[in-house]
């Protein structure tokens, strides 16, 4: 996948800091996730950023993760535990996720 004998796609990947074992937990940075040889396999890298959620997306995502279930609590199915998620996530979409993420 990651050799450069193909042409007419693209590979999109993610980056994690629970998927990297040896790097340290401050780091957040392509080069430091993969290392030096593996970001290089990677060229060209081209960073996409993932702004904050909307309204409109933060509803949406609040209700699918109703309809799964991850959100349990009762609190947490009222207007007013949905203004708390709003404010602990700041509408950051990774933030939110790992808030109401199952066990």
């Amino acid at each position: 996948m990651i050799n450069n004998d193909w042409c007419g796609g693209a590979v999109i990947a993610t980056l994690s800091q629970t998927g990297s074992l040896y790097a340290p937990s401050s780091a957040y940075l392509p080069q430091e996730l993969l290392g030096e040889e593996g970001f290089d396999s990677m060229d060209p890298f081209v960073p996409v950023p993932v702004s904050l959620y909307s309204e409109k997306e933060f509803e949406s995502c609040y209700l699918y993760y109703l309809d799964r279930h991850w959100l349990q609590h009762p609190h947490s199915q009222t207007e007013e535990g949905k203004k708390e998620l709003i404010f602990l996530s700041n509408r950051n979409p990774s933030v939110l996720e790992r808030l109401c993420a199952f066990l």
